[in-house]
């Protein structure tokens, strides 16, 4: 067996084949983070808009078989996400098939979002910029729908957390995933506010770790980008078609 080290083409094909999935991951999430107004559009259409984390399940599978560390903690969040989905699909009314369904989301969220900041960390050798551009982008995102799951648990089991004064009833775990992700972008509206102590040391924490996140990333990004030996192009590599 050859014991000679990957040259720097076979590294760049090696990412070259990655990054496909990292484009499908960031896809699903822009549609799952911000297509969640088509589950008011009726029972099929929730449906619909389930089916689309199929995306983040492969995506986890993925990640599962390449980081042993963390595998179990991705599969066991795959398995309760498909549950709770697949629970909250057939009987969308039942306030227990809801939690059971956000539980999911968050976990496997929950999951990914340590894992991508261990790479953009401890960047693998085969990454490129593109790849850990492509790394933060989807942590960021995913680190709104972790808030927006924690907003909506918090919501349910201790209602009247969060306020609205043009919701005219209880809010939904749609209304809270949009105040989680104007909150982690510190846009403050103001539409959605968290009244209950829980609730505002919630979002404060929120608005901070989102602060924090951008900063680190952006610092880290800069430390890397252009200058790592994963960013040369080897002669007649896939790259330079």
């Amino acid at each position: 067996m050859s014991t000679e080290a990957a040259s720097p083409g076979d590294r760049l094909t090696e990412a070259a084949r990655h990054r496909p999935m990292l484009w499908m991951l960031l896809a699903t999430l822009v549609v799952l983070q911000f297509g969640y107004p088509i589950t008011f559009e009726g029972p099929g259409w929730t449906v619909l808009y389930l089916l689309v984390y199929i995306g983040v399940v492969a995506f986890s599978i993925r990640r599962a078989n390449e980081d042993r560390r963390r595998r179990w903690p991705l599969f066991v969040a795959s398995v309760a996400l498909v549950a709770g989905a697949t629970w909250f699909a057939i009987q969308q009314d039942d306030a227990r098939a809801t939690v059971a369904m956000l539980s999911g989301i968050g976990l496997l969220q929950l999951s990914l979002v340590v894992s991508m900041i261990g790479s953009l960390m401890h960047p693998p050798a085969r990454a490129r910029t593109i790849d850990l551009l492509l790394v933060a982008v989807c942590a960021y995102l995913l680190l709104g729908g972790v808030f927006g799951v924690l907003s909506a648990l918090l919501e349910h089991s201790h209602p009247a957390s969060f306020a609205d004064p043009n919701a005219g009833g209880p809010l939904t775990w749609q209304a809270l995933l949009y105040g989680s992700y104007v909150t982690l972008a510190t846009l403050g509206f103001g539409d959605i506010v968290p009244v209950e102590p829980w609730a505002r040391s919630l979002w404060s924490f929120e608005a901070v770790v989102g602060t924090l996140f951008v900063a680190v990333v952006i610092a880290r990004l800069v430390g890397v980008a252009g200058f790592a030996q994963r960013d040369v192009r080897a002669p007649g590599s896939a790259d330079d078609a």
